[in-house]
This record gives structure tokens, C-alpha cells and sequence, in this order.
């Protein structure tokens, strides 16, 4: 199996556009606050992107931009324009020809863009995080930008279109989308490899994570993955976790982790497939290891996501545990 396949599908990356801006001559605007990821495109004229804690970006007609993190955006026609439409007024303000527009309607060309934002599976919607940086711009001059420009073209066809398996059809176009994203991306960072997106562009490192994908239920030693490597057991150790970022034993564990997330919540097995599936000779031995990484054994996991309560758990405590899990998830 492919990591970058499995990842994608286990995120099962669903859209809504969050609709078209129009602006011209001075103007800037802040986007609402938005936890999961968002995606932009200039469909025409340029601008300059800002997030807290980050350096500015020019973006000019074609360019893409995804902001794989939790931020709220601002979009300002040049350095230090002042907000003329605000959070809240974002939010209320009424839209012409499903276009929100700000600035002055007369003066200077016109800026377009498109948002829209990503809706991950909540059980392991962290996986991205963890592949992509905060934010990722793709210029239209690269490849990449006009095949993303194309996908772009389609799914907004297809929002507004009321056709048979648009909801699938949408699910399987911002996977490509996605997919295209983290391809440029892992090619980006190959001269300075970091997470599993450094280590599938290194040949070595990517051959031992294919084989971690293609039979997770294996008991996988160092000393195996370092000969489906192709190196020594004491260089694979230490080249993993540097390229990485955690030790294959702690890489397999979380990949386990995940898939019994996704079983949990969405697959009628019982407790023993899913444990024997991801590597478990017992049921308890399985509890015993989701506890430890997720914070709560399997049932508990899978009627708090469901928003069931357990016996002896009041609904309000609950909901307390489940914004702990998040936070930890994300902190």
C-alpha cells in the first residue's frame, strides 16, 4: 500500500465552498476564524495573504494557497491597507452573484477569490497537520498550479451542480486535490526531509514505511525494517527518527492507533477483528495499548465520539473529556 493513499483515505476529506470575494482599488477583509483546513485561489488580479505569526505572501492570478492550520486569514489589496471588512461583518454581509466585495467598485482592476474549506473525518483529522506546514502557496507558474486551477474549475461545477454522487464525486476530487498538494510539497522539502513526507522522499526510509502500510498487523522488528531498507539496524534507527520524527516502533504504534480510530467509528466490527487487524493477539492487549495513546479504552472512545454517554458519565463530563482529547490532539 501507498502511506500517502492510506492517510487520504483515512481522512475521508469532504468541502464546502466558503464562496467568491470580488474587491478593487484599497481594501482589505479578514476571513472568519476557521479550525479546519481552508484552500484559496486568485481566479483573477492579485493580493497579499497575512496570518498571524507568519510573513506576508503575494498572490497573483492562478496562485493557490492552503492553510493546512487552525488561523483566521486577511486578504489586503497591499502592505498596511486598512480591514474595511471585518470578522463579523464577513460573516453577515450579503453577498451579489455569490460574491462577497469590498473596496471601491469603480477604481483600479478587480482581485477574485475563491475559498473553500476542508472537512476532515474528526478521528483522524490531526493526520494532516501533521503532513502539511501551516501554510503551502503554489504559484500558477509551477505545474502543479495549473492542474490545481483545473480541480478547482471542477468542483466548483460540481458544487452548483445537482447531479447523481456529487458528494462522492466532491469526497474524490479534494483527495486528488490533496494528493497533488502533498506531492509538490514532499518534493519540496526532499533536501531537508521532516515527517512522514520527508521520509517517503528519501528511497530507504520509504521502502520500510511502504512495508509498515502493506501489513500493519505484523510485529515489525528494527532489525526487519532496517533490511527492507537496505542498512544497518543502528543507522536506520537513527536516520528514521531524524527524518520522521519518532522512532518506528512509535510510527507503527500511532498508524495502528489511527486505523482503530476509523474502525471504531466506522465499521461494524467487533473489538477482536479490529484488535487481531492491527496487530493484537487480544482484545486486552489492544485496550491496554489505545488507552495509553488515545486517553480512553475503545468502547469509551467510540460512544464519546458518537456523543453517547457512558454508565456513570453525565454528558456534561463527557463533552469535558472530549475537548481534552482535542487539545492534546493538537497542542
Amino acid at each position: 500500500m501507498d502511506p500517502l493513499t492510506d492517510i487520504i483515505a483515512l481522512l475521508r476529506p469532504k468541502t464546502l465552498l466558503l464562496g467568491n470575494l470580488a474587491a478593487t482599488g484599497e481594501w482589505g477583509i479578514r476571513s472568519p476564524y476557521q479550525t479546519d483546513p481552508t484552500f484559496y485561489l486568485v481566479t483573477e488580479g492579485e493580493c497579499w495573504f497575512q496570518a498571524e505569526n507568519a510573513d506576508a505572501v503575494r498572490l497573483c492570478a492562478g496562485d493557490y494557497l492552503l492553510a493546512a492550520q487552525p488561523c483566521s486569514a486577511c486578504f489586503v489589496s497591499h502592505i498596511g491597507a486598512k480591514l474595511v471588512l471585518s470578522d463579523a461583518e464577513f460573516k453577515e454581509r450579503n453577498t451579489i452573484d455569490n460574491e462577497v466585495r469590498v473596496g471601491s467598485r469603480t477604481e483600479g482592476p478587480t482581485t477574485r477569490i475563491l475559498g473553500g474549506l476542508i472537512i476532515c473525518d474528526p478521528a483522524n483529522a490531526d493526520l494532516l497537520f501533521g503532513l502539511l506546514p501551516r501554510f503551502t502557496h503554489i504559484r500558477a507558474a509551477e505545474d502543479v498550479g495549473e492542474r490545481l486551477a483545473g480541480l478547482m474549475r471542477i468542483i466548483v461545477d460540481e458544487t452548483h451542480a445537482a447531479r447523481p454522487a456529487r458528494d462522492m464525486v466532491l469526497s474524490r476530487l479534494i483527495e486528488v486535490m490533496l494528493i497533488e498538494t502533498l506531492r509538490r510539497d514532499g518534493a519540496q522539502r526532499a533536501s531537508q526531509p521532516q515527517g512522514l513526507l520527508g521520509g517517503l522522499a528519501d528511497p530507504q526510509l520509504a521502502k520500510a514505511l511502504t512495508h509498515i502500510h502493506s501489513n500493519v498487523g505484523r510485529a515489525w522488528t528494527i532489525a526487519e525494517l532496517a533490511k527492507t531498507a537496505g542498512m544497518s539496524r543502528s543507522r536506520f534507527a537513527r536516520r528514521f527518527v531524524d527524518v520522521v520524527g519518532a522512532a518506528p516502533v512509535e510510527y507503527l504504534l500511532s498508524w495502528r492507533m489511527a486505523l482503530a480510530k476509523d474502525a471504531l467509528l466506522h465499521s461494524q466490527k467487533p473489538l477482536s477483528q479490529i484488535a487481531a487487524d492491527v496487530g493484537y493477539q487480544s482484545p486486552s492487549a489492544f485496550s491496554t495499548a489505545f488507552s495509553g495513546k488515545v486517553g480512553c479504552a475503545p468502547t469509551q472512545y467510540a460512544a464519546r465520539s458518537r456523543g453517547e454517554t457512558m454508565p456513570g458519565e453525565t454528558r456534561a463530563g463527557m463533552q469535558s473529556n472530549l475537548r481534552m482529547r482535542s487539545a492534546q490532539s493538537t497542542g
